[in-house]
C-alpha cells in the first residue's frame, strides 16, 4: 500500500508538472524587466514588417506606429488602448504618406482602439465601447476610402523580449467611398512593443515589454 501511495504521488507531480506551465501561458501578464508593468503605463509599437492593405490596390507603408496606455494587467488579462491619432503609417508618397496603384496614400484610423488579451497567444483590437474599427485611406487626387471592421484578431510572441503583435489577413470592408475603392481588403501588420516615460515633455524610451 506504501508502494502505491508513492506511486500515486509521482503520477500527480508528473502530471502536475505537465499541466501547469499550460494554464500559466493561458494568463497573458506584461512586464518591464522583469516587473509587472502597472495600469497607466505607456506603450509603444513600431511595426517590425512592412504594414500592407491588400485588395483591388494595394497599399503599402513603410513603418507603422502606435502609442497607448495599459489600463489592466491583472495577471490573467491584459488591456490597453489607443486614443484617436495614436495610431499612425508613413511611407514613400507625397509628403510622407504611403503608396498604392492609385498613387499616394493616407493611411487614418478613425477609432479609438481597445486591445485585449485573456488567452494565451492571441489578442483582439476592437473600436471601444463595443464599436467596429474604422479607418480611412485618402488616396491623392482621388478620394477617400472608408473601412470598417468589427474586431481585429491577432497573435503575439510569449517571453520573447521584445514582445511582438502580429495581425494576419484580416478583413475590412467599404462603408463609404467611391466605385474606385475596393469593396474590401486584408491588414496585415507586426508591432514590437515597447514602453516609454515623459519627462519635462520630452518621451524617454523605457525599454522592451514582454508578454508572459
Amino acid at each position: 500500500m506504501f508502494k502505491k501511495l508513492i506511486l500515486a504521488g509521482m503520477a500527480i507531480a508528473a502530471f502536475a508538472a505537465f499541466v501547469l506551465p499550460a494554464t500559466a501561458s493561458a494568463s497573458p501578464v506584461l512586464t518591464h524587466e522583469g516587473l509587472v508593468v502597472p495600469p497607466g503605463t505607456h506603450i509603444i509599437g513600431t511595426s517590425t514588417e512592412t504594414p500592407t492593405f491588400t485588395g483591388a490596390f494595394n497599399v503599402t507603408c513603410s513603418k507603422g506606429t502606435i502609442t497607448g496606455l495599459v489600463v489592466k494587467n491583472s495577471g490573467t488579462k491584459v488591456e490597453a488602448t489607443v486614443a484617436v491619432g495614436g495610431a499612425t503609417y508613413i511611407g514613400t508618397g507625397t509628403g510622407g504618406d504611403c503608396t498604392s496603384a492609385l498613387g499616394s496614400t493616407r493611411v487614418i484610423v478613425n477609432s479609438e482602439l481597445c486591445l485585449t488579451s485573456e488567452a494565451s497567444d492571441t489578442f483582439v483590437i476592437n473600436g471601444c465601447e463595443a464599436k467596429p474599427v474604422q479607418f480611412t485611406l485618402e488616396v491623392t487626387g482621388t478620394g477617400p476610402c472608408k473601412y470598417s471592421t468589427s474586431a481585429i484578431k491577432g497573435s503575439f510572441t510569449t517571453n520573447a523580449t521584445p514582445a511582438t503583435v502580429k495581425v494576419t489577413e484580416q478583413e475590412a470592408k467599404k462603408i463609404e467611398g467611391g466605385f474606385f475603392c475596393p469593396s474590401s481588403g486584408k491588414l496585415d501588420q507586426d508591432f514590437d512593443l515597447y514602453t516609454d516615460h515623459t519627462v519635462s515633455g520630452v518621451t524617454i524610451e523605457g525599454g522592451p515589454l514582454t508578454i508572459s
